[in-house]
């Protein structure tokens, strides 16, 4: 075992604690106990040189500790052990004292060994108070407990979920309800809180949340996309708190904490019928508590965060920032991607590519890759409406190869029936740019795959009979009642195809009143 002399002249030659129970093979609590008492009594080495191990332990070490007679218990690896499920004091000593094989170093008994085992574990839990520079880091979390807003006129109630930041230099809190935690609440908040705080701190810390890591590994966190690129435009670094470690934002799970006591509480007989009233309620009781004095330290939460912190946030972008969402698209034969049934041109050039497509309320950026190829006003209102650039046009509104162009639809239409013809040339004639109507033209003539022919030209027929609007659905709808009433029988190669009104007044598939008299034959 090593002496007491060999552990204090590595301490006073500069070794870290760590390295002298790896050097030495010795429990840190031992070493602990040697170098606090040798700092705490301002002894040197001078002085330790030419003293010996039994001179030091009288010196420095308590009697418990120092009684050699004893066999000393591995304080250290005892407290991981205890946290274990079902592990008990009384069984730590049972297994301390079974392993004892020395006859001369007997076990200290159960009340002893408690004693010394709680002397262990308040040193254990001394704790180290961080320093937090002003302006630097702003805690995120939501509250566990939920507010409640009712719908006046069903009498149903809603819960209200409490988006809780924090500064920890100052404490200076800022606190508002939402309907959910989805994504779009989660970013809201945060740009809601940076409003009332007037700048932007240099790092947000959130917790592991959904809305805000990929939870990949167990102990592997990835911001998600949509977060990294919130926090890029408010010139931020998100830095998540390590997994089940809440001491890493202890600032917020205070805040949480006084929130739910201070602001939850006060107001749980209130009834509120819109989230604007429980916000403005809100804002009161959190306008007091960032204005109460500190306890322990002078000063209050806003008279900090005014006098010394505010000056050091980052300015807030020019606009706010907007939800982006990310989908993927493959460019259509018209050399347009389609996003909830709007359509955007890209170049054509990029025909049959998959791009990324990021979508806000005002814009539609599409990317190949990490370029930027296209960017148009978002569409919105009716489905099935165009942007499309001249740039992004072929030369002579042709395709890049020439395989699609209005003669070759019309050339296929005439294939199959002058009713389908002139569907084709009206949904041609009708789109302002003549690329627009190539994908509805494919999609009706690819109805007459199948042995359906001669059933697209009657549907055609009678659309243009009626004097409707040829469209993929109309066609298809029309197909679809022609076939199911049993309207249409199959034509022969004889047959001319531009004569479906005569074939479907030959159908006679209906039976006569005379069928179904009483006793009329089978």
């Amino acid at each position: 075992m090593a002496s007491e002399r060999e552990i204090l002249r590595l301490h006073f030659e500069g070794m870290s604690q760590r390295e002298i129970c790896a050097a030495l093979k010795v429990g840190h609590t031992r070493v602990s106990e040697l170098v606090k008492a040798a700092r705490s009594s301002g002894i040197g080495w001078e002085a330790v040189g030419i003293m010996g191990d039994s001179d030091i332990r009288d010196l420095l070490l308590p009697k418990a500790t120092r009684d050699s007679k004893y066999a000393q218990p591995d304080f250290e690896r005892l407290a991981k052990e205890l946290m274990r499920p079902g592990v008990t004091r009384k069984l730590l000593w049972s297994t301390y004292c079974s392993n004892i094989t020395d006859k001369d170093t007997p076990p200290y008994q159960y009340s002893q060994f408690c004693s010394l085992f709680d002397e262990h574990l308040t040193t254990a839990k001394a704790t180290m108070r961080l320093v937090h520079e002003p302006g630097k880091r702003c805690f995120i979390d939501w509250a566990g407990m939920c507010g409640t807003v009712w719908d006046e006129i069903l009498g149903s109630a809603q819960k209200a979920y409490l988006f809780v930041a924090c500064l920890p230099y100052s404490a200076y809190m800022f606190v508002c309800a939402f309907p959910n935690m989805e994504q779009k609440y989660w970013l809201e908040g945060h740009m809601l809180a940076f409003e009332a705080f007037g700048g932007v701190t240099a790092i947000i810390t959130p917790d592991n949340c959904a809305t805000a890591t990929d939870r990949a590994p167990i102990y592997t966190t990835l911001i998600n996309e949509t977060y990294r690129d919130f926090a890029s435009y408010y010139q931020s670094a998100v830095v998540p708190a390590r997994i089940r470690k809440s001491n890493d934002k202890a600032s917020v799970e205070s805040s949480v904490l006084i929130a739910e006591r201070q602001i939850l509480a006060p107001l749980r007989d209130e009834k509120f019928f819109s989230f604007a009233e429980l916000n403005e309620a809100i804002a009161e009781r959190v306008f007091i508590i960032n204005d109460t004095p500190f306890q322990r330290r002078p000063g209050s939460r806003a008279s900090v965060f005014f006098e010394e912190e505010k000056c050091c946030l980052k300015p807030l972008p020019e606009m706010r920032y907007e939800m982006v969402e990310y989908r993927f698209a493959k460019t259509g034969v018209d050399y347009h991607v389609q996003v909830d049934s709007q359509r955007y041109s890209v170049c054509w050039r990029l025909i049959g590519k998959r791009l990324e497509v990021r979508l806000t309320d005002r814009e539609v950026r599409i990317f190949d890759g990490s370029t930027e190829v296209a960017r148009h006003l978002r569409l919105h209102g009716r489905k099935g409406q165009y942007s499309t650039k001249r740039e992004h046009m072929p030369p002579a509104h042709q395709h890049y190869d020439g395989s699609w162009s209005p003669e070759r639809f019309t050339r296929w239409a005439s294939g199959v029936g002058p009713a389908t013809l002139w569907a084709i040339e009206y949904v041609l004639a009708t789109k302002a740019v003549v690329e627009q109507a190539f994908v509805p033209c494919i999609n009706i003539l690819n109805l007459a795959k199948k042995g359906k022919r001669e059933l697209l030209e009657a549907a055609c027929f009678e659309i243009r009979t009626r004097e409707g609007i040829p469209s993929y659905s109309s066609v298809k709808n029309t197909m679809a009642a022609i076939n199911t009433a049993r309207r249409l029988v199959p034509l022969s190669d004889n047959l001319p195809i531009s004569s479906p009104g005569d074939t479907l007044g030959q159908a006679g598939m209906t039976r006569g009143a005379d069928y179904y008299s009483l006793g009329g034959e089978k």
